[in-house]
């Protein structure tokens, strides 16, 4: 795949004529991307939606024909007189993208064509040590889980387009994390050694709450031109948040952040559910307390956070102490943030989603009682793959952008 070095803009002797074919490719293909998978889209519904002439339209068709980003189905029979209408589709495995959550503790990485659907999936075990400034371990652990996508997918890696890494770090407009703050700079992703030989793949970082928050938009459960956050409740609080339908960046990527939570009463840092029920739950063993969670340990001797809410559900006294204490502590952040940005909605996300589902009734009802504005409280569907799902999705709307200057390597 070759990419434009300009990003997509027109040289500056480029003439008129060159413009508008542009613009025209740019509308029918879009136009041809918005038909659902399955389905095709004929000359004349082309010409309806776009108002450009038949002669156009079908031009522009022949080359994203010969250009590999559509196909077009056997010629039908036609009803009554004239030549049958030609019918049009996006070639959903023309190319495909990946999508990879480089969290603290985990790495993950899906393979996707372009409607979205995972084909592939990997990982690698990894968790980052943060006074150890050596970027090589976190590299390696990136590279085998793209390596794992593809080998599970079975994609020829000549056919990705681009790789988006979803990290717990501000990330500009730009591409750029903060400087200052040592656990930002030991997630980043270097990314030119990570696709080391691989120099046609296009690829960017993003936050990853902020991902998450871009796959709600599309999972149906809240408006997706409204207001609304996503809260990231796993190891670290991370809030993405959408206003009117745009994502809140912030002037340096800072968005979102929630180091504020140091100076919350109550919370006193940003360390968010798995952590402190993993610590809590270590601190009534420690104090001898009858427990099923003795048998529920970790290779750290703490039992895991799905493992006191499984006890809990059980019935268990101290699991259900420990989850009503988070419930607390969840509903004070959740203050915060509605008193700040008053959204319609917040969804919490991340592997402790489903778990807190349950909770979510009540976390709802705590805020009620301390927030001006309470918004509605519900857990994503999407539970761990909400960083990935907003991976790829970026990663699709990137590809979407710069479709015109990409060429595209045929099977």
């Amino acid at each position: 795949m070759n990419v434009n070095p300009r990003g997509g803009s027109v040289a500056a002797g480029a003439s008129s004529t060159t413009m508008l074919r542009r613009s025209n490719a740019r509308l029918i293909l879009d136009a041809i991307w918005r038909v659902p998978s399955g389905s095709t889209i004929t000359a004349n519904e082309l010409i309806s939606a776009t108002s450009l002439t038949r002669a156009t339209v079908l031009g522009v068709c022949d080359d994203l024909l010969r250009n590999g980003w559509i196909v077009e189905e056997p010629a039908r029979a036609a009803i009554g007189k004239g030549r049958p209408a030609r019918h049009f589709a996006l070639d959903d495995n023309a190319g495909y993208v990946l999508g990879v959550d480089a969290g603290y503790s985990h790495i993950r990485s899906v393979i996707a064509n372009l409607r979205g659907e995972v084909l592939g999936r990997g990982g690698a075990a990894f968790t980052a040590d943060i006074d150890d400034p050596d970027p090589a371990p976190r590299t390696s652990a990136l590279q085998l889980a793209i390596s794992s996508a593809l080998d599970d997918g079975g994609i020829d890696p000549s056919r990705v387009l681009t790789v988006c890494f979803g990290i717990p770090a501000p990330v500009s407009r730009i591409g750029a994390i903060p400087t200052g703050n040592p656990f930002w700079e030991r997630m980043a992703v270097d990314q030119a050694a990570v696709l080391a030989g691989r120099p046609q793949w296009m690829s960017f970082i993003e936050n990853d709450a902020n991902l998450a928050a871009l796959a709600e938009r599309h999972n149906g459960t809240v408006d997706p031109n409204g207001s609304f956050l996503v809260l990231l409740a796993g190891e670290r609080f991370g809030a993405g948040i959408i206003e009117d339908g745009h994502l809140l960046h912030g002037a340096l990527g800072g968005g979102g952040e929630m180091h504020y939570l140091d100076l919350v009463e109550g919370v006193g840092s940003p360390a968010a559910i798995a952590p402190l029920a993993r610590a809590w739950a270590a601190e009534a063993l420690a104090a001898g307390r009858t427990t099923v969670l003795s048998k529920g340990r970790s290779k750290k001797n703490r039992p895991s956070a799905e493992a006191v809410f499984t006890a809990a559900e059980d019935g268990d006294a101290v699991a259900i102490e420990i989850v009503e204490r988070l419930a607390e502590r969840l509903s004070r952040v959740i203050s915060t943030l509605a008193s700040l940005l008053n959204p319609d909605t917040v969804v919490i996300g991340g592997a402790v989603a489903p778990s807190l589902a349950r909770l979510a009734e009540q976390i709802e009802t705590k805020v009620a009682a301390t927030a001006h504005f309470p918004p509605r409280v519900v857990a994503s569907s999407l539970a761990g793959d909400i960083v990935l799902t907003g991976a790829v999705n970026a990663a699709l709307a990137r590809v979407g952008r710069h479709a015109l200057d990409i060429e595209l390597r045929r099977p």
